[in-house]
């Protein structure tokens, strides 16, 4: 009997912080600048002060270019992979859950460029695939080390680009990725081609992609010699209701057109409906497409191996959809 009542137990605290993980995920996006900052401010009126300028200093004067490769230091520099595997991580896998598939052996003495769709609101399968080690990814890929690419912005959060780049993330630019590229065999790079413009079409059982103009990744692959491989997130889309309104999304089109951010207005299902549904997110990773390496790639050379990408992530779409609650006449649409 007290077996039984431990074991209950134990499952709710396992609820609790699987909720409270998923929690101060998307705390961090909407306060991640804001708090840290705010930290650190008032600290500046305390005994602390000297630290804190320091701190300051160092990110200004010596730190600020590290998320984009800097030459300070090698790029194995602030990754810690005793934290990737932390058992926190876990936990928000399990909310949803977030399963990691394999469907092609990589080559550790390559290179590659892992692109992932779609976006999302908040980009859960990059998060617990890329970003943790929570769906084993150094296992099922061994001898391939990953960094997460996401926007610069971030990086200028204090405290907060700390634990982002002790993860693994780096800035995506074009100087961050051909860094870490040229950094040894065995790299890859994770990118959402898409970008914030993607969360706008983030609704349940929807396949529109934002990668018809995006064509940036392409140009690094071609630019490096590194394969491009695709990677879809069947159930990605499916986390948040967003409103329906044209008021707001007109709003939230002009954010990202004129700052590059997309502010999501989304509706899930607890604590005030900021928690997304719970439901599974499958991440396939597909076969990659072997490319040349160009030096200086013309735009008719990227188009050429843009269209043939479309064409295999289409493929790889196909292929899964069923399996993962798509309807066979479900086709990918992109925009």
């Amino acid at each position: 009997m007290w077996s039984s009542i431990r074991a209950l137990l134990s499952l709710a605290w396992q609820e609790h912080f699987k909720r409270a993980t998923v929690t101060l995920f998307i705390l961090c996006f909407f306060c991640g600048h804001v708090v840290p900052t705010g930290v650190l401010l008032v600290l500046l009126v305390t005994p602390l002060a000297p630290i804190v300028v320091i701190y300051f200093s160092w990110i200004l004067v010596f730190d600020w270019k590290s998320p984009s490769m800097s030459w300070l230091w090698p790029v194995s520099v602030r990754r810690s992979n005793y934290l990737r595997n932390a058992r926190f991580f876990h936990f928000f896998r399990d909310f949803f859950p977030v399963k990691l598939v394999k469907t092609a052996e990589l080559d550790p003495s390559r290179n590659y460029v892992f692109a992932y769709h779609p976006h999302g609101v908040f980009a859960v399968g990059v998060f617990a695939n890329f970003a943790t080690e929570a769906t084993g990814f150094s296992a099922t890929f061994p001898g391939i080390t990953v960094w997460p690419m996401t926007v610069p912005i971030v990086f200028s959060a204090p405290v907060l680009r700390e634990w982002l780049m002790l993860l693994g993330a780096r800035s995506v630019t074009t100087s961050g990725c051909r860094g870490i590229l040229a950094s040894g065999p065995g790299n890859a790079v994770a990118i959402v081609p898409g970008g914030t413009r993607e969360i706008l079409e983030a609704r349940p059982k929807e396949s529109k992609l934002a990668i018809r103009k995006r064509k940036g990744f392409i140009r690094i692959a071609l630019e490096t010699g590194s394969p491009v491989v695709p990677v879809y997130g069947f159930g990605e889309n499916d986390l948040f209701d967003q409103p329906k309104s044209k008021y707001i999304l007109s709003f939230q089109r002009y954010c990202t057109e004129r700052f590059g951010l997309s502010l999501p207005f989304f509706q899930g299902n607890e604590l005030a409906r900021m928690l997304p549904h719970r439901r599974p997110v499958t991440t396939v990773v597909g076969e990659p497409m072997v490319v040349p390496q160009v030096e200086k790639p013309t735009a008719e050379i990227v188009d050429h191996w843009h269209a043939m990408y479309l064409e295999k992530l289409s493929n790889l779409f196909d292929m899964h959809k069923e399996k993962y609650g798509y309807e066979p006449e479900k086709k990918l649409e992109f925009i």
